[in-house]
């Protein structure tokens, strides 16, 4: 798109919405991006020639609902909100799941403004930008741009995603199950990361989550739809020839030992999918942010107050809906 030139195109007819926030059209086009994936998004910042503006950009782009937050949302809307329900003539869940990208949006605006506003107040720049004539893209030009971002990731952000990968592996690992061990209990949490899960669980419980889910939260560190399959290792279906519908099968039936209540209800699967609406659970975003940054103090603060922000906005959600009689 961007070499048929229409891309510069919409970046004229979205400037006028973009002023709003107190950036150009330049910031549409990374912004678009953002919701296959964030890295090669944050990367077509170069074009921004002010800093501020492509920091505020950079600062956007992960609240934009990107293909990895995809099977989160599509594992709990299958499993907590049931497809005959229906509004009118939608369907609930995908009623849930356009709002889950409606939020991601207007949060990006949103914070892009207050950014804008405050922390890295500048001047709304004017928008000088040269049409290109409509033509084909040459084959060889998409695959030359190809495998320069290719490289540019792969260089900045491979070596920090392969060193977290595997400690997040060695810690979801180590130390086994002894012998011994009850079979309905998943090997996971015997792991490291197993009991820091249960320790975090008084932290979880406000937004609705029990250990398991604080373990597969841990787990998508390294990226987020690992969520899913972490979720999958703590109740012990791996490798299961049908492995989303025996999850969501797993999720629906679960059930306190202790209460008898539902473990996943449809409010704490609302309350977990806008946490990761606001949660920066993706190693490769804070690696690629640290090399367009020069350094860690913007991944460091994109994490903190992005997790942060997840985790009230969740418990507010949870905490809310219980208070309403959602629950």
């Amino acid at each position: 798109l961007e070499d048929t030139g229409y891309m510069a195109r919409a970046a004229f007819l979205i400037d006028r919405l973009m002023s709003r926030v107190g950036l150009h059209g330049r910031a549409f086009v990374p912004l678009l991006s953002g919701y296959a994936c964030a890295i090669p998004a944050i990367l077509g910042t170069r074009t921004i020639s002010s800093y501020r503006d492509r920091l505020v950009t950079i600062l956007m782009i992960p609240f934009m609902s990107c293909s990895a937050r995809l099977p989160i949302y599509v594992l709990v809307i299958g499993a907590l909100f049931p497809g005959e329900r229906r509004v009118g003539p939608f369907s609930l869940g995908g009623l849930v799941l356009l709002a889950m990208y409606a939020l991601s949006t207007l949060s990006a605006l949103a914070v892009g403004a207050i950014y804008k506003r405050t922390l890295l107040r500048s001047p709304t720049p004017p928008l000088v930008l040269e049409l290109p004539p409509y033509r084909l893209p040459r084959v060889r030009n998409t695959l030359l741009q190809v495998r320069d971002r290719t490289m540019d990731f792969v260089k900045g952000a491979g070596t920090v995603i392969l060193a977290m990968t595997v400690i997040l592996w060695a810690l979801l690992s180590f130390p086994r199950p002894p012998a011994d061990a009850p079979p309905q209990r998943s090997p996971i949490e015997y792991s490291v990361g197993g009991r820091v899960g249960v320790a975090l669980e008084p932290a979880l419980a406000p937004m609705g989550q029990d250990f398991r889910v604080g373990v597969a939260i841990l787990g998508s560190f390294a990226a987020r739809e690992v969520m899913v399959s972490t979720l999958g290792l703590v109740y012990g279906i791996e490798g299961s020839d049908d492995d989303d519908s025996s999850l969501r099968a797993a999720m629906r039936a679960a059930r306190d030992p202790d209460t008898g209540e539902r473990r996943h209800t449809p409010l704490k699967g609302l309350a977990l999918m806008v946490f990761f609406v606001y949660a920066c659970q993706c190693m490769s975003t804070l690696a690629v942010v640290r090399r367009e940054t020069g350094g860690w103090r913007w991944p460091a603060f994109m994490f903190v107050t992005m997790t942060a922000l997840a985790y009230v906005i969740a418990v507010l959600v949870y905490q809310g809906g219980r208070a309403l009689g959602f629950e």
